[in-house]
């Protein structure tokens, strides 16, 4: 009929075959949420008409407490009191795990992105990338170590704890110190020369007196020039990587003011000031010279190291006094800040620490310490902080910011076993071309074999995707239930794959949810005129292919509610519809709006969403 239960006018009804051609007729004027009338005035913006949006499904209300990053590594996103929002990282100690240093630009006075160096390290394995340490503004510089495969990059600042990794993917938290010497030899024996130092690594000198090394790392690069700088071109006699405590020697084979590009196989000294005489004089052509860098403080056997700092914690326990000639504004600042951390039990963590910028109070060094050592850390460092402090997970930035600052090093985190991408949370087959199907990206750091399965959860029987080679790089697999034969129900896929060099084979597993309960959803507005009025509504379509208990509702495009038609509302299969009248109070609604529908059955919750643009109602005609 025209009314409803109550005998008013119905603003909005629902209608849909209930078994047997039963009809189902319900009334909704009094089913409003309720939102305040001065909140309505910025809810809404006025969209200009334009093709129907696409339906997508509702993404899960409540995502897993923990997001599995790879085997074994998982990621978590923790709200404190006060609101402080923290993202963590953690990787169990394993072979196949390791944290790696990074040079997102690609050389060390370049900065890069920190998203597009994890993701051109995703076929070897990067799962995820932290912001590294400090840098000079105007030389891009890191301000301390970079020691990467065993090559020393760039030279520690001595005053800072530094980031040094063990072989064994552990963490250490130590004030490095470089004793960089080059000893000139005079062929002739005529002339005893001393040895002299130098003190940084692959950077522009910046103190006068200051003698600079610069190596191959330092990138395809013109070196630093200018008059009172004077440089020596050394070709090595075996060429290699600046390894700590590895002496090379050379000949000094081209002199000059700087601005030259370093060459395979060459070594140049730079010397800034009164160094310059001395490289000048000391090293002429065809002089034979030593190199001998070391690292004091260096652990043996160490793999890897980042400069950052303050050290936070020690053996569990917060450290509040180590300023390690930071300022005290970059101290007690409350902002975003990132950190390294080892538990006792030897789990990894890459933790930032949400600032004002994303809404979070932010913390101080103290309190940064003090997060750490809630977390359980058992050592922890500090890393850049402020507009620096990035957390990379996969593809995407964790920590949000409006333009992510470009970053001179960085730490990575990688998996070197397979690995395989999320997949939809849920695949349903129904033809209405929303998650119909979807591709499994298996991925291997090594050269081998692969395959990919499916089976139901308890295991059996496995149906075999995709098998082939593999590694290192990527293989998309389709997954199309209706192709597979798979019926609606929980389902594993899982990828292995046997490494080339005999090594053991590793696994990878993601939970996928096959079910056809919802489809076809439909959202169109309309504008009825009756004499003078006008009224307007949206017509909401959808189609159940089983019984399942609904929830219609209308949402604001950044998900503040506006009207629930259906809560939880039993309804069998068939095509059904609901209508709102477009009314909240007295207020009608224009502008851009979400229809949502939710359907529950026993393989859980599934949605859709379809965006639509509501129009101003014409005035009534007089």
């Amino acid at each position: 009929g025209s009314r409803g239960q109550c005998g008013r006018p119905r603003p909005g009804a629902v209608a849909g075959r209930l078994g047997a051609g039963r009809r189902l007729c319900l009334c909704f004027a009094a089913m409003r949420t309720a939102v305040p009338a001065l909140a309505l005035a910025g809810l809404l913006a006025a969209a200009a008409p334009g093709a129907a949006a696409p339906v997508e499904a509702l993404p899960p209300p409540r995502p897993p407490a923990v997001e599995q990053v790879a085997p074994g590594i998982g990621y978590q996103r923790l709200v404190r009191p006060g609101g402080q929002v923290v993202h963590v990282v953690r990787a169990r100690r394993s072979p196949l795990t390791r944290l790696t240093p990074l040079l997102p630009g690609g050389a060390p006075v370049r900065r890069g992105a920190l998203a597009s160096a994890v993701a051109a390290g995703a076929d070897g394995g990067l799962v995820a990338g932290l912001n590294g340490d400090f840098f000079s503004f105007s030389s891009n510089a890191p301000s301390g170590v970079l020691l990467a495969a065993g090559e020393l990059v760039t030279a520690p600042e001595p005053s800072r704890s530094s980031l040094v990794l063990r072989p064994d993917g552990g963490i250490e938290a130590l004030r490095l110190r470089l004793d960089g010497r080059y000893q000139p030899v005079d062929p002739t024996g005529a002339a005893a020369l001393a040895a002299r130092p130098f003190a940084a690594v692959n950077r522009p000198a910046s103190r006068q007196g200051e003698t600079v090394l610069f190596t191959p790392a330092y990138g395809a690069l013109n070196t630093p020039a200018g008059a009172s700088l004077r440089e020596a071109r050394i070709r090595l006699d075996e060429p290699g990587p600046l390894t700590p405590g590895v002496a090379r020697s050379g000949t000094v084979i081209g002199v000059g003011a700087g601005g030259t590009v370093i060459g395979a196989g060459h070594w140049v000294l730079t010397g800034l000031g009164t160094a310059s005489a001395r490289i000048a004089s000391e090293l002429p052509l065809g002089r034979r010279v030593t190199i001998s860098p070391a690292l004091t403080g260096l652990p043996e056997g160490a793999v890897g190291a980042v400069g950052g700092g303050p050290l936070l914690v020690r053996e569990g326990v917060p450290v509040l006094s180590a300023g390690e000639g930071f300022t005290g504004s970059q101290l007690t600042a409350r902002t975003t800040r990132s950190a390294v951390a080892e538990t006792a039990a030897g789990t990894v963590m890459l933790v930032t620490a949400e600032g004002p910028s994303q809404g979070s109070p932010g913390v101080t060094v103290a309190e940064q310490a003090g997060l750490l050592a809630a977390l359980g850390a058992r050592t922890a460092v500090a890393m850049d902080a402020g507009g620096s402090a990035q957390l990379v997970v996969g593809d995407r930035h964790v920590v949000r910011w409006p333009a992510p600052r470009a970053l001179a090093s960085a730490v990575g985190l990688s998996h070197a076993g397979v690995r395989l991408d999320p997949l939809p949370a849920r695949i349903s087959p129904n033809a209405d071309r929303v998650d119909d199907a979807a591709s499994a990206v298996v991925r291997a750091a090594a050269p081998g074999v692969a395959r990919l399965t499916v089976a139901r959860a308890s295991g059996r029987p496995a149906l075999r995707l995709w098998e082939g080679p593999l590694g290192p790089g990527s293989a998309r697999v389709a997954v199309d239930p209706r192709r597979l034969g798979l019926a609606d129900g929980i389902y594993v896929a899982v990828a292995r794959h046997a490494p080339a060099d005999g090594g053991p084979e590793t696994e990878a597993r993601r939970r996928v949810v096959v079910d056809r309960t919802l489809a076809a959803l439909t959202a169109r507005p309309s504008v009825r005129r009756s004499g003078r009025r006008v009224a307007g509504s949206v017509a909401v379509g959808f189609r159940l292919l089983r019984p399942a208990r609904v929830t219609v509702r209308f949402r604001t495009p950044d998900g503040r509610p506006l009207r629930t038609l259906l809560s939880g509302r039993r309804l069998g299969a068939g095509r059904h519809g609901v209508r709102w009248d477009r009314r909240i109070r007295d207020r009608v609604i224009t502008g851009r709006v979400e229809a949502t529908v939710e359907a529950r059955t026993r393989l859980g919750r599934t949605g859709l969403v379809r965006e639509v643009t509501l129009r101003p109602l014409p005035r009534p005609r007089r």
